[in-house]
């Protein structure tokens, strides 16, 4: 066996305001942790030389194939000329790769249609997401491939032809058959890519949203098959109402991103009361909604009843109310208690009000929320102010009164929509538009830790730097407790260990 002493740093254990000298290591545990004058003998001393210690960071909401994708593809965040976008296709195509490219955010400097991609590609397929995920742009020979004729989300030109721009179950057409002909080496690629990246920013841990009613029940089995072969941790909640089928593979959860609506970057969040300006043509003023009330309640029950977790996807305060509403149905009928102790948990909850917050703390819901929304799409001249209006924006993503309403909350990326980048998320958490809302830093670094691991449904024996937790651990150049939120954004990870054992870098 060997005893590893970890010392000469800051060593932040999370779940006490004391900081201790030096953490022990026993093969895959953690078995002591003191000050200088109590420290023990060991086989290795890992010499932090004045950097941080830190439980490994756990990411509540991802998605790893697309993230995957992405580092092999083309990362579109910030460009906004068509042309750009175009010729780096072109180069793309040249290669004879993946023809994938994510995050791209409208308005663009002109409309981009599948014509502007078919003559980037010529006659293979392509596809582009919108940076929500909820939209995409394919070319024509992606397009003719799709049976969409009867689905919402398919935008048209003035002559009534698709322009190859796909909204919602339209774009879930695009991707599942996009993912369906992706061979399994480059499924297990992209999936081995993305656990890189997580090891690379210190995160050992992460919730899997895992959208099978876009993507199909195939390539889950492929995911899950390559998922287990990997170091991390990888936490799995389908994407579906069929409870069969998420108990027949012995998941105890399910939904995730369960979809009650859409977002905001695509009109789509389902929301009490319009949008500000025109929506786009065929969409609805108030977004969508997926799911009847009745049909909820009735995969709420069926789960509750097999004792699986439930994760739900809401942005929009209509979702939110049909979530909150749909659970108190559901303690209606077999008793509030066991609702709480689900422990189930609402993705999103951007537009929460105070009552949303408080009938959410009654049930016993947890928050996993996505703190970059905030530091990318908030603030009066934001995404969120452009579509609903600074005041009703203002009310959006209040962490802050999330916790002090008694809400067991964590955070996520929902990578590649934000970069799985665990500092970015704390740096928002801490810097939030609406100072009223933002956290210290000893808080935003639970809720990256220990708090997205408890969002999981039972209590984590990882997150947290005490004697019989597991040796997930994150060493880092920069103290995210006491470093300006803005230095978090540079912060360098030294090392990375999962059960004692290193694996970054």
């Amino acid at each position: 066996m060997t005893r590893r002493l970890f010392t000469n740093g800051t060593i932040r254990t999370v779940v006490d305001d004391g900081d201790p000298d030096w953490v022990l290591v026993d093969e895959d545990r953690i078995v002591g942790v003191g000050a200088f004058s109590d420290s023990p003998d060991a086989d290795e001393i890992v010499d932090l030389d004045g950097g941080t210690l830190v439980p490994s960071f756990c990411d509540a909401h991802v998605h790893l194939p697309a993230t995957g994708l992405q580092a092999a593809g083309l990362d579109l965040r910030s460009e906004r000329s068509v042309d750009a976008i175009v010729a780096a296709f072109r180069e793309r195509a040249s290669t004879g790769s993946i023809l994938y490219g994510g995050n791209f955010e409208d308005p663009l400097d002109r409309p981009l249609t599948r014509h502007d991609l078919d003559d980037a590609v010529g006659p293979r397929p392509a596809l582009m997401s919108r940076a929500d995920l909820h939209s995409c742009i394919v070319s024509t020979a992606l397009l003719d491939a799709l049976d969409i004729a009867d689905l919402p989300g398919v935008d048209r030109d003035a002559d009534g032809a698709p322009t190859g721009y796909l909204r919602e179950q339209a774009a879930g057409a695009a991707w599942r058959w996009f993912d369906a002909n992706l061979s399994l080496d480059q499924q297990s690629a992209a999936v081995n890519a993305a656990a890189g990246r997580c090891y690379s920013k210190g995160v050992t841990s992460v919730h899997e949203m895992y959208v099978v009613e876009w993507r199909g029940w195939n390539s889950l089995d492929v995911f899950l098959s390559v998922a287990s072969g990997l170091a991390l941790e990888v936490v799995v909640y389908v994407g579906t109402l069929d409870v069969e089928a998420v108990a027949a593979r012995r998941l105890p959860r399910i939904g995730g991103d369960l979809f009650l609506d859409g977002s905001f970057g695509s009109h789509t969040a389902w929301l009490s009361e319009p949008y500000e300006g025109a929506a786009p043509s065929g969409s609805s003023p108030t977004g969508i909604s997926y799911r009847s009330d009745d049909k909820l309640f009735d995969m709420f029950v069926s789960a509750q009843e097999v004792g699986l977790q439930v994760g739900v996807h809401a942005i929009g305060d209509a979702a939110i109310e049909q979530a909150i509403t749909t659970w108190e149905r559901v303690a209606d009928k077999v008793g509030p208690d066991a609702v709480r102790a689900g422990a189930h948990r609402i993705e999103h909850f951007e537009c929460a009000t105070d009552d949303h917050i408080a009938r959410a703390a009654r049930l016993g819901l947890t928050g996993s929320v996505q703190p970059a929304f905030d530091r990318l799409w908030g603030g009066s001249d934001g995404l969120y102010a452009r579509r609903i209006g600074a005041g009703r924006a203002a009310g959006m993503n209040r962490f802050r009164s999330m916790l002090d309403a008694g809400m067991v909350l964590g955070a996520g990326s929902d990578s590649t929509v934000t970069p799985l980048d665990p500092f970015l998320q704390m740096a928002s958490l801490r810097d939030h538009h609406m100072p009223d809302q933002s956290v210290g830093g000893r808080v935003a670094l639970m809720l990256h830790t220990y708090g997205s691991r408890l969002l999981a449904g039972a209590e984590p024996d990882a997150g947290y730097l005490a004697p019989g937790a597991r040796a997930d651990l994150a060493w880092l150049d920069t103290d995210p407790v006491t470093a300006e939120p803005g230095a978090l954004l540079d912060t360098e990870v030294l090392g990375t260990w999962i059960g004692g054992q290193r694996i970054w870098p």
